[in-house]
């Protein structure tokens, strides 16, 4: 078992703090049998939300990546969540909460994720645009709207729900703001090869000012933001009866 670091802590709180939309959608359709898909320690918020569940499994790939939760009722299983060991159509609802990202083959999840959804269920996913690297070395793709349009209808999936989240602007805060993180080299947010160059040092204390002068600045202009540069997307998918 393993806890957050102090950077993981904060980068889950900020994606938290941005998620208020997520949070309405599973109000609405998380329900039954939940699959949690990567969600480490999700089951205590959305126990403390008041999501609703008869059961929830989270999933995770290996030991390294599993966070006890606090609530027994929560069942940990480790499996490769491209090649799930559960019976066909046997959850109500599957999470896959910024976890796609993370996968070589994502296309593999997504199918692994229509085949266990009951008929009628749902599955609730976030996936980045815009990411920064994180998670480092196991961050591969960034998703826009048409790959998730594209692998719902190869995969035979309803789209209930597909919406950009944040802009242009709440993304350049938002990668303002984890320049800090790769400036201090933060675990899994940059390649240990990158090298810093004497210019780097040099105008570190103009970047640094630059930085902070302009994160409240573009957070102020994301209020009319351009969802052409999204976060996030957050997409609903039904499995038809």
């Amino acid at each position: 078992m393993l806890k957050k670091t102090i950077f993981q802590q904060f980068a889950f709180w900020a994606r938290n703090a941005r998620s208020g939309e997520m949070f309405d959608v599973m109000t609405r359709f998380c329900q039954g049998r939940v699959l949690d898909i990567g969600g480490r320690d999700f089951y205590d918020l959305a126990k403390e939300k008041g999501f609703r569940h008869d059961e929830w499994v989270t999933v995770e790939y290996s030991n390294e990546h599993v966070i006890k939760p606090s609530d027994p009722r929560c069942q940990v299983v480790l499996a490769d969540g491209c090649r799930l060991g559960f019976k066909s159509n046997s959850f109500d609802t599957v999470l896959n909460i910024q976890v796609l990202e993370h996968v070589f083959e994502p296309i593999k999840m997504f199918q692994e994720i229509a085949r266990v959804l009951k008929p009628g269920g749902y599955a609730i996913i976030l996936v980045p645009q815009t990411g920064i690297l994180h998670e480092l070395p196991y961050h591969y793709y960034n998703f826009t709207k048409f790959w998730l349009e594209r692998v719902a209808r190869e995969t035979r999936m309803e789209i209930v729900l597909l919406k950009p989240m944040g802009g242009v602007f709440s993304t350049m805060a938002s990668h303002m703001v984890y320049f800090f993180f790769q400036v201090a080299r933060a675990k899994g947010y940059t390649p240990p090869e990158y090298k810093r160059g004497l210019l780097f040092f040099l105008l570190l204390p103009l970047m640094v000012i630059y930085t902070i002068i302009h994160i409240p600045l573009c957070l102020f202009l994301s209020l009319g933001d351009l969802a052409e540069g999204a976060n996030n997307h957050l997409m609903v998918v039904r499995k038809p009866e």
